[in-house]
């Protein structure tokens, strides 16, 4: 088993790689529930167009096939949607509710991202080392005013 690095410490370099990190998650979420909604045959595309992004579910593409534009399959289950670049590995879930949602990082599914992710391999390998992964990050950067503590592992950014 290997040792683990206790952080006291956030250095400002990994903060800023991190927060480039979350900022990346957040705009990539945006991009691929735009995705979602507009290139499949949403059944309650009205409500969803208000902010209702729980009434979203597995439809048909639009283009046909198994995926968005850009190779993204996708997975709607529960309160989540999985997003899985085929081409790339990347990995994406993002809750539903409302479009605020959209914007919440949480813990788990963010080291996930990072580890699927080529532009954050470093930080993905960093991240893994560290006694309490995400979530003591995540935690750190909400005693530091830079997130917010949404609602368990999920966080939001200030």
């Amino acid at each position: 088993m290997e040792d683990k690095i206790a952080m006291t410490i956030l250095d400002v370099e990994m903060e800023a790689v991190l927060l480039q990190a979350i900022d990346a998650h957040i705009a990539l979420a945006h991009e691929l529930m735009h995705k979602l909604i507009t290139e499949t045959d949403q059944p309650e595309k009205a409500l969803i167009a208000t902010g209702h992004f729980d009434e979203i579910q597995n439809a048909d593409v639009y283009a046909g096939g198994e995926t968005l534009s850009g190779g993204w399959w996708f997975d709607v289950h529960g309160e989540h949607c999985l997003f899985h670049n085929l081409v790339t590995g990347q990995k994406l879930e993002v809750a539903l509710g409302d479009q605020d949602c959209v914007a919440t990082v949480d813990a788990y599914f963010f080291a996930q991202f990072l580890a699927s992710s080529k532009a954050f391999q470093c930080l993905s390998r960093w991240v893994e080392q560290l006694d309490g992964g995400v979530l003591a990050l995540f935690e750190q950067l909400a005693r530091d005013n830079k997130m917010q503590q949404v609602r368990g592992v999920v966080f939001r950014k200030t």
